[in-house]
């Protein structure tokens, strides 16, 4: 017989904005229905959010450090060498995973979120349990199945690559990489680390965040991938992201008062410091341009000169609600900055720094509420015509379809009962 009340490890790393609060959100989610739920982390700069949002947790150990997430975030961004190492000795993933199982151990849970913990991907299979994983369309194998990864622009380091190779010759050649041993350099101590627990190697990403079952906190209207397409095991919940729940500072309110285009940019917690500075550099510089930011971990507000009545920055905003406020939104594609903007109906001017950005945001293209500038081609001139572009009207009316569409949707409640119903029916003795 199948119990009535489950219970949930939660799992996810902690120096990234959108991966934590895509977990949070859920756990959050899961313990209203009536589970059990318990927060573990291998160290993070959110972690003080599980405990204000009343779930029970437990740090374990070693740790990530935070220089150790910005090696990390480079060889994510393509801004290091392909095959560059994870910064993670053999050693330290083991302690790692062994930490989670003594945790799995005490806790014994139902399930397991394992979100992008990587230690997980070890710790998990070892112990035999079901796990669930949450990641961006593009990790699906069928949106690299399908040819629509782009090359990420931070791989097209030439002129060659930037305007010659046409789009669908880049895609093959990602497709290629992707399905193949892409990571397998980078993984290295991540491999030796699973042999030592007698598991087998991973050489791919898309591999490396598959769960059981993963859900991708997305839409087909804004992936552009089908749901009946979809690798099987794959689940679209809708979009997950946070609403923070914080005041809006009054400086904002003075700010988005004034005459003029309200603008909120946000590079997320994985955009370039440098783009960023340029980007609001470039803002400042025109009068009626209204303009708050929000800096998040990359960079302290301060770096960006001193607030005046046009212009606010700070580290960390509710962004669905200043989206609400902006007429448009200068943002770096994150899958939660994104759908916060849909939320809000709000046009979207991208400059993706990650595959996956890019992705996020041409669908935005698609459904003709965003323009997307390319790393490569980032300067004032592109920004100031971007923005000026995206101002027109035809834009705002097409993202008012698509908000409409996003908040017909819970994607944390979708989450919750695929999860729940994944264990049940397992206990069952029913596959999924």
């Amino acid at each position: 017989m199948a119990p009535s009340k489950l219970k949930w490890a939660f799992f996810s790393y902690g120096h990234n904005l959108g991966d934590f609060t895509r977990a949070l959100e859920t756990a959050k989610g899961m313990k209203q229905s009536g589970m059990e739920v318990k927060f573990f982390n291998h160290g993070g700069i959110h972690n003080h959010m599980i405990s204000e949002a009343g779930i029970d947790e437990q740090n374990l150990y070693p740790e990530l450090t935070w220089d150790q997430h910005q090696i990390i975030m480079d060889i994510n961004r393509y801004k290091v060498k392909v095959g560059t190492p994870l910064p993670v000795s053999a050693e330290q993933w083991i302690k790692m995973a062994e930490a989670d199982l003594k945790a799995l151990e005490d806790y014994k849970p139902d399930g397991v979120y394992a979100g992008l913990n990587l230690s997980c991907m070890i710790s998990v299979p070892y112990a035999k349990l079901p796990m669930v994983t949450q990641v961006p369309t593009v990790n699906c194998p069928a949106f690299i199945h399908k040819e629509m990864y782009n090359m990420p622009n931070t791989m097209e380091r030439n002129f060659f690559m930037q305007k010659v190779v046409p789009g669908f010759v880049k895609r093959k050649i990602m497709k290629k990489v992707l399905l193949g041993d892409s990571a397998k350099s980078s993984l290295t101590t991540f491999n030796e680390a699973r042999k030592h627990f007698g598991l087998k190697p991973i050489y791919n990403i898309t591999d490396l965040v598959r769960g059981d079952i993963t859900l991708l906190p997305d839409l087909p209207i804004l992936s552009g991938l089908k749901e009946k397409d979809l690798t099987k095991g794959y689940y679209y919940s809708a979009p997950i992201f946070s609403m923070m729940d914080m005041p809006i500072p009054n400086e904002i309110k003075k700010v988005f008062s004034r005459p003029g285009l309200n603008i909120f940019c946000s590079l997320g917690s994985s955009g370039f410091p440098e783009t960023l500075k340029l980007i609001i550099k470039t803002l400042k510089q025109v009068k009626h341009f209204n303009i708050v930011c929000s800096t998040t971990s990359i960079l302290d507000p301060e770096e960006l000169g001193p607030n005046t009545e046009n212009f606010y920055a700070c580290k960390f905003l509710p962004a669905h609600l200043v989206n609400e406020m902006a007429d448009i939104a200068v943002t770096h594609g994150g899958q939660g900055t994104i759908q916060t903007a849909a939320w809000a109906g709000t046009p979207v001017v991208g400059i993706g720094f990650q595959a996956e950005q890019q992705a996020n945001i041409d669908g935005l293209v698609r459904a003709g509420m965003g323009i997307r500038i390319p790393v490569y081609s980032v300067s004032s001139k592109r920004i100031l015509k971007a923005v000026n572009e995206i101002s027109k009207g035809k834009y705002s009316e097409n993202a008012l379809k698509i908000k409409n569409k996003v908040r017909s949707t819970d994607g944390v409640k979708k989450s919750v009962e695929i999860m729940n119903d994944f264990i049940l029916n397992k206990s069952d003795g029913v596959t999924t």
